[in-house]
């Protein structure tokens, strides 16, 4: 079980990666699991973490203790994690090189 899967339950990682990136013009993969590996390898593992609980929709407050950081750094870190998975590199492991389906 991933840490997507602990912290959102059914909720959907490509579903929420869609409305980050908003382009209708890429299809992003269907295997949250792939996705999950992509955020894993690009994200630290604090920002994966903020991420994770935030659209689990846990606190401020529990974020900044589960990483280990000051409550004042927990929105910085996640805009970190934001602008890192609209980064082309990120882009490159996320998106459908072409529709096979």
């Amino acid at each position: 079980m991933t840490y997507w899967e602990q912290e959102c339950g059914e909720k959907s990682l490509h579903t929420v990666l869609t409305t980050i990136i908003n382009n209708k013009d890429v299809q992003i993969v269907k295997d949250d699991k792939e996705l999950f590996r992509a955020l894993k390898r690009h994200l630290t593992r604090k920002e994966l973490h903020a991420f994770c609980m935030k659209e689990g929709a846990s606190t401020d407050e529990a974020i900044a203790e589960r990483v280990s950081v000051k409550l004042e750094d927990v929105e910085l870190l996640l805009k970190k994690a934001n602008r890192k998975i609209k980064q082309a590199k990120v882009g490159a492991e996320i998106f459908t090189k072409e529709d096979t389906e």
